[in-house]
């Protein structure tokens, strides 16, 4: 991330933080420093080692909190996926997301026009209210593909 772009992210996130009545404390105005200037999705232990390199004696305990206050503040999201830690959306525009199934990695993807219709017959969903649609593609990255044609190109060794 650029040090124009992570300057306005900060900025756009303490102007949030003052809007929605969150006291910028020194452990959150740093926090909201780490996740401007942090690209991907970052787990709560990344944040805290990142806090860390300025607070060293910042708790676990006050980063998770602060993590979890900006969430439901809307600040960030959360991205969760089943056996894996829960990762930090950080990216505020709107996206969607690539996942390696080989080596977990989490990549933003923008789709220019996600169409979706609704099967009433088998969706039971009547009365509820889609707010907003998340696509998820998985498969494998450029890397796992690359490494998995080289490991599969290589002959197998008898033992």
């Amino acid at each position: 991330m650029s040090n124009t772009s992570a300057a306005r992210r900060y900025a756009q996130l303490r102007e949030t933080c003052v809007a929605r009545g969150l006291r910028l404390t020194p452990q959150r105005d740093v926090l909201l420093r780490a996740l401007s200037d942090t690209s991907g999705h970052p787990t709560a232990d990344d944040l805290v080692k990142k806090v860390r390199k300025v607070l060293p004696t910042v708790s676990q305990a006050t980063v998770y909190r602060n993590v979890q206050q900006l969430v439901r503040a809307g600040l960030i999201g959360t991205l969760e996926r089943s056996g894996a830690a829960v990762q930090f959306e950080i990216n505020p525009d709107h996206h969607h997301h690539f996942m390696c199934r080989r080596c977990g990695q989490v990549w933003d993807v923008y789709l220019d026009q996600v169409a979706v219709t609704l099967d009433r017959q088998r969706s039971p969903l009547k009365g509820f209210r889609i707010d907003r649609r998340d696509v998820q593609l998985h498969g494998l990255c450029a890397r796992c593909t690359t490494r998995g044609s080289r490991l599969s190109a290589q002959p197998s060794i008898a033992r």
